[in-house]
């Protein structure tokens, strides 16, 4: 009997909710869309993004990863004269020349201008740095000089209205067709904790473990220090979250963070036209490097 009563207010209840409920909602149910989080958005995008005593990897001795010397061949010795004789001279091999395009470097410029944040407190004319105009501003710059050494590259985010589209640019590096191996240059500025902070430097990032990208990172790391002779702050990595486009991209691929925008001095340097030029040839002797030795 107790069954029965509670079954009834159980049904009673349930119709009278159930109906006030109907009000609400729409007649079609398939018009009912629940949006989940991304959980890949939640996950940092630069070194900006990691608190600074969590990095576990930093190198800054840079010097035995630089291995290759700049030295000129020596030419071949002559061939002495070959004596006449009946059987026919066969022809010389022409030994095959050395690729004149080794890679083609997906450039891609980071952030975009609808990323939250990625910009400096207000500067004392009242304006700001944005991350997204500095990134392709250098991007920008590097295209301009690879093509004057007939270098393949490819342009990821040409787009400025974009947020982070993080998976739409690993998409467009890992599925663009080319008949040479390909490598993933990532472009950014840094950010410290706070609203201005007295971090400064220069750091190259890298996918953790890998040796290929350990070289990559190397080789960019020491060209900007010495091109900009700031701080040293080595090549980085993590062996968990690891940034989104050094994890799933196909390829070897390298971040690199040029100067601190919260940070008081360097952001005016890093508006500098003179240093950006300087932060552009950087990335171009390491990318000439890796044309002319491969990796």
């Amino acid at each position: 009997m107790l069954e029965k009563i509670t079954e009834f207010f159980r049904t009673f209840l349930k119709n009278i909710f159930g109906g006030l409920r109907s009000l609400f909602l729409p007649k079609d149910k398939e018009s009912i869309v629940i949006v989940e989080p991304d959980p890949e958005d939640l996950v940092p995008q630069d070194g900006g993004d990691i608190p600074q005593d969590t990095i576990v990897t930093i190198d800054t001795n840079l010097e035995e990863v630089v291995i290759v010397p700049d030295v000129e061949e020596t030419p071949p010795p002559e061939i002495p004269p070959i004596d006449i004789t009946p059987e026919p001279i066969p022809e010389p091999v022409t030994p095959k020349p050395r690729p004149s395009q080794r890679f083609l470097w997906c450039l891609d410029n980071g952030h975009g201008k609808l990323t939250a944040g990625k910009r400096s407190p207000k500067l004392k004319d009242g304006s700001r740095f944005f991350e997204y105009e500095f990134n392709r501003i250098i991007v920008k710059g590097i295209i301009k000089e690879l093509k004057k050494h007939n270098i393949k590259y490819y342009n990821i985010v040409p787009e400025i209205n974009v947020d982070n589209f993080l998976k739409g640019r690993v998409l467009r590096a890992n599925n663009v067709p080319s008949d040479i191996p390909k490598i993933f240059l990532s472009v950014h500025s840094n950010a410290g904790p706070g609203t201005w902070t007295s971090a400064k430097g220069l750091e190259t990032w890298f996918f953790h473990g890998s040796r290929t990208g350990r070289k990559l990172a190397a080789v960019f790391q020491q060209q900007l220090v010495n091109a900009l002779g700031w701080t040293n702050r080595g090549i980085k990595s993590q062996p968990t979250k690891q940034f989104f486009v050094l994890r799933r991209t196909n390829m070897p691929a390298v971040l690199t963070e040029t100067g601190f925008y919260n940070n008081k001095k360097e952001v005016y340097s890093l508006l500098d036209k003179k240093i950006q030029q300087k932060i552009i040839k950087a990335h171009v002797d390491a990318i000439l490097y890796f044309e002319k030795y491969g990796l």
